[in-house]
């Protein structure tokens, strides 16, 4: 299943996601952080996942079970670990917004109650990425609304193999935040955070 809209079925019981260009945005005004993903799903989940940054020549991989790793211009691999902040204020956050202009609006009012509680938030627009540096000990968190498969099943994995932890949150409407990754010892308090922040009023 690619996010282009291809779709073949099998019998063997497992998917892959495939995402040739997360960051669409970014590459087509030259902005240097765009991906390539490619994940394989079974019934438990994701199962093995690779996110590349071709601009930096960085590939990002985890497998269930098997940790997550970082190699850069083919290098040796290194293992990836979470940081370990354990104060929500002192946390560097990762977002995205929605391309609907309504949904943005609704996020802009969800940050304004995230802002004053994290040490900062950034938002660079590949959401794979977004995750995987979570994973590499760049971003203490992420969150953001997406909920295509292809864009943040991969990166997830690469999360928790890391040692990081993910929560899928319902959404009451569009543009708020599904998938939220962290650090293992902010992350409830990260929960917690957006869901007073989505509350209306």
């Amino acid at each position: 299943m690619a996010e282009e809209g291809s779709l073949e079925s099998g019998g063997s019981g497992r998917t892959w996601y495939i995402d040739p260009l997360d960051g669409t945005t970014n590459y087509l005004y030259g902005v240097p952080h765009w991906s390539v993903v490619i994940c394989l799903a079974d019934a438990q989940g994701a199962h093995a996942g690779v996110v590349y940054d071709p601009v930096r020549d960085e590939l990002f991989r985890a497998e269930r079970g098997a940790g997550a790793w970082v190699s850069r211009g083919g290098g040796a691999p290194r293992r990836l670990r979470t940081t370990a902040v354990t104060d929500l204020g002192r946390t560097l956050v990762a977002t995205g917004f929605a391309y609907v202009a309504a949904d943005r609006e609704e996020q802009a009012r969800i940050l304004t109650r995230v802002l004053g509680q994290v040490r900062d938030l950034r938002r660079y627009g590949s959401a794979a990425l977004d995750l995987s540096w979570v994973g590499a000990a760049r971003f203490d968190a992420y969150f953001e609304s997406v909920d295509k498969p292809w864009d943040w099943m991969a990166g997830a994995l690469i999360v928790r193999e890391a040692g990081g932890r993910v929560t899928e949150l319902p959404q009451a409407r569009s543009g708020h935040p599904h998938i939220v990754a962290s650090a293992p010892d902010v992350h409830d308090a990260l929960v917690a955070l957006l869901k007073r922040a989505v509350q209306p009023g």
